[in-house]
């Protein structure tokens, strides 16, 4: 009688198993990439903030805070002191991270001057950079 008997048994699940193997191999595969994926965008996001605040660090050199009457003004603007500037974060969120900031006269006209501060914000291996324009009245 074992003679006769011809089953679908065992190549059914010799194709069941390589399927399964196959799905599994394809979704660790999209997994990993979605995690890569989730921490450049992280890494960027942070890159974008430290060049906010690089950038604000040059607004504040620009027009001083009223609660601030002794803020370092030649930070970085209006004379572009020691430029580029680096800055190097130590707030959570922003460790390891650090921001580029220049400032360069673009023209004066009418005894305003105008800058352009731009800043690069370096989080890792990515960069993001925020151009400010603005006037200042000397």
């Amino acid at each position: 009688m074992p003679a006769r008997q011809r089953g679908v048994g065992l190549p059914a699940a010799i194709f069941v198993i390589t399927l399964m193997a196959s799905i599994a191999v394809a979704i660790n595969l999209l997994v990993s990439q979605n995690a890569e994926t989730f921490e450049e965008e992280l890494r960027l996001t942070r890159a974008f903030y430290a060049a906010e605040s690089g950038a604000g660090f040059a607004m504040n050199a620009l027009f001083p805070p009223d609660e601030f009457p002794q803020y370092d003004t030649n930070a970085i603007c209006p004379d572009n002191a020691g430029s580029p500037r680096i800055y190097e974060f130590a707030a959570e969120g922003l460790t390891q991270c650090s921001a580029e900031v220049t400032c360069e006269l673009d023209t004066t006209i009418d005894s305003l001057n105008y800058y352009t501060i731009t800043s690069t914000g370096i989080c890792g291996d990515v960069s993001r950079t925020v151009q400010v324009r603005t006037t200042f009245a000397e």
